[in-house]
């Protein structure tokens, strides 16, 4: 997998939409700025998580959109019951934002991903990414 440095991931890169481009390229354009939060390598996987969950939703028909969105809210709740409201609905925020971002680059790109793993390579980190045309 191609190695990505954490720099090029805070750039904003709009570029053109290609199904033959790496998916790893693609999440970590559309993720800019929202992947590598965090300090742990297990923080930086929930939210690589979150990107390719936020993809996934993306994909779908606008109604599937606001009723997978909404189950999302419902079993993050379910899953951290301790997380207060508000934290809630700046998660569900992050996810409409990522939301909007994948269908504004890549609006024509509707693979899944089916796994998504961040990994440390000495100083930095890069991402694997695995998908399936449905």
């Amino acid at each position: 997998m191609e190695q990505i440095s954490e720099q090029r991931l805070t750039q904003s890169t709009y570029s053109t939409p290609s199904p033959k481009r790496k998916m790893s390229e693609m999440i970590s354009e559309m993720a800019a700025g929202f992947l590598w939060v965090g300090d742990t390598i297990g923080e930086r996987q929930n939210r690589l998580n979150a990107a390719c969950t936020a993809w996934n939703m993306a994909c779908g028909s606008p109604e599937a959109r606001r009723r997978l969105l909404d189950q999302y809210r419902k079993t993050y709740r379910q899953m951290n019951p301790a997380v207060t409201l508000n934290d809630l609905a700046n998660i569900v925020k992050d996810m409409e934002t990522l939301m909007d971002r994948k269908l504004q680059m890549f609006p024509d790109d509707t693979r899944q991903i089916v796994s998504a793993k961040v990994v440390k390579v000495e100083q930095t980190f890069r991402i694997e990414v695995a998908s399936a045309t449905l």
